[in-house]
């Protein structure tokens, strides 16, 4: 055995395990006290650049969720101003039903009725104009789709968010048509000489009337008889003296009808329509395409209305023409459609397009009910003061429910499918996402404080032993004694 005393071998051997003990048990605290198992770089440091990524992704879907939130409640907003907007077109639609009874209604009656529309009308346009979140206007257009007609005898009607802002050229390659039949007798129906019944039925409602004509009734009483039914049938009558000519007031096969006499005959002595199987006649859907220089975009058709297939530029506008097969005219579009951002990354977004509301956006594009005389251009221009004009103006008023209902229908699935389902589905990935953050971050304080407690059993043992070592050099002055 040696004895040596310039160096202190054990000593040196119990300092350093004391110093790498005292560290650990440091660390250990630095675990326990903050909850973390990385605290810096130097703790892990993969695991510090995943984590940080984690935290980033994490910041942004809780982002996104708000986001998210916030959207919900603005489609909420105009959803709700809609349904007051719905009620007021229900009231409407009431005046008008009760103006259209022509024979027990007074021009003052009519008065009354049509200053309760003005009213109704005007409460429209303020809801339109000052619907807003924020100071985010909601129903004035201006976070929709826009159509201007620069040429042609087209109609636009409407655009989704995913219609491309562009200008389009419209070509009709089919025209559309409205069923139309005529008796085609040979003489003037001076009047029936029996009794006769007509069955009148469309054949895209299945709704069927029964006319009942008795001996006597001129070509104008038939007329008149057939046109009592026609907000049922959607089927008007009219004659030149001659001839009885039936007419959907549908464009397309949506207006195809058939007509059936109980005792037909070409004489002029009866109605002029067939009996046993009857008379049928079917509308013709239109067809076209949208045109961008040499390229065309196809449309499908219903009625007049073409209607830009899914995804294409066009996807989603809705134009009307009645004009003959050929170049019908150009729209110039405009999409200013609302766009969130509900996803934790770039492009993770979705938009919205809301139409204007105004009274002269509603109830566009329909022919006038009783031979086009009085046809209004929309919600605005409606009048109730005699029979005709209340019947032209349901017509108007029943389109402007149906663009209203398909707009909360729009809201409603934005809302549900799209925005909840994504919150729902953020929520889980944020949820996924911590959690996996926490694996890698957190300390395990179980784990730990077993750590802790070895380090400090060590840090005190070490200590002892260091305090043995250092004494131990003095055992060589008993020897120089």
């Amino acid at each position: 055995m040696a004895f040596r005393i310039n160096h202190n071998i054990a000593s040196m051997n119990a300092y350093r395990n004391l110093s790498r003990n005292d560290m650990g048990l440091s660390k250990s605290l630095e675990h326990l006290s903050s909850g973390l198992r990385i605290n810096k770089a130097g703790d892990d440091p993969a695991g510090l650049v995943v984590s940080e990524n984690m935290r980033a992704q994490i910041a942004g879907l809780s982002q996104a969720i708000e986001n998210s939130e916030l959207a919900t409640s603005m489609v909420q907003t105009a959803e709700g101003a809609l349904t007051e907007v719905h009620a007021l077109l229900t009231s409407m639609r009431e005046l008008a039903i009760h103006a259209a009874n022509e024979g027990a209604n007074s021009a003052a009656d009519l008065a009354a009725d049509q200053s309760e529309i003005d009213n109704a009308l005007a409460t429209i346009n303020r809801i339109a104009s000052q619907t807003q979140f924020g100071t985010k206007k909601l129903l004035d257009g201006s976070n929709g789709v826009t159509g201007n007609v620069t040429s042609g005898s087209v109609t636009f009607l409407s655009g989704t968010s995913d219609t491309t802002a562009g200008t389009y050229d419209v070509t009709v390659t089919t025209q559309a048509e409205k069923a139309t039949l005529a008796t085609g007798n040979s003489a003037a129906i001076t009047g029936i000489t029996a009794d006769e019944t007509l069955t009148l039925t469309n054949d895209s409602t299945g709704v069927a009337v029964t006319v009942n004509l008795v001996a006597g009734d001129d070509a104008q009483t038939i007329v008149d008889k057939i046109n009592a039914y026609t907000s049922s049938t959607s089927v008007e009558a009219s004659t030149d003296g001659t001839d009885i000519t039936l007419t959907s007031t549908a464009w397309g096969t949506a207006g195809d009808f058939t007509i059936v006499s109980s005792n037909a005959a070409t004489d002029g002595t009866q109605s002029g329509f067939a009996a046993g199987a009857g008379d049928t006649d079917d509308g013709v859907d239109i067809a076209g395409t949208f045109d961008v220089g040499a390229t065309s975009y196809q449309a499908d058709g219903v009625g007049n209305i073409l209607t830009g297939r899914a995804g294409s530029v066009v996807d989603g506008l809705r134009v009307s023409t009645a004009a003959a097969a050929g170049a019908a005219g150009t729209v110039q579009v405009s999409n200013n459609s609302l766009v969130f951002q509900v996803g934790a990354n770039a492009g993770q977004q979705v938009t919205l397009a809301i139409s204007n509301m105004a009274a002269s956006e509603l109830g566009t594009g329909l022919d006038a009910a009783n031979g086009g005389s009085n046809q209004f251009a929309g919600l605005a221009d409606i009048s109730i003061l005699d029979a005709d004009k209340a019947a032209d103006s349901l017509a108007v008023i029943d389109q402007a429910i149906s663009q209203v209902s398909s707009l909360r229908g729009t809201l409603g699935a934005f809302q549900s499918n799209t925005l909840e389902s994504g919150m729902n589905n953020l929520r889980v990935a944020e949820e996924n996402l911590v959690a996996a953050e926490s694996i890698i971050r957190d300390t395990d304080m179980a784990a730990e404080m077993a750590t802790f407690t070895r380090n400090q059993i060590m840090l005190q043992a070490a200590t002892a032993m260091l305090s043995h070592a250092n004494s131990a050099p003095q055992v060589v002055l008993q020897l120089m004694q």
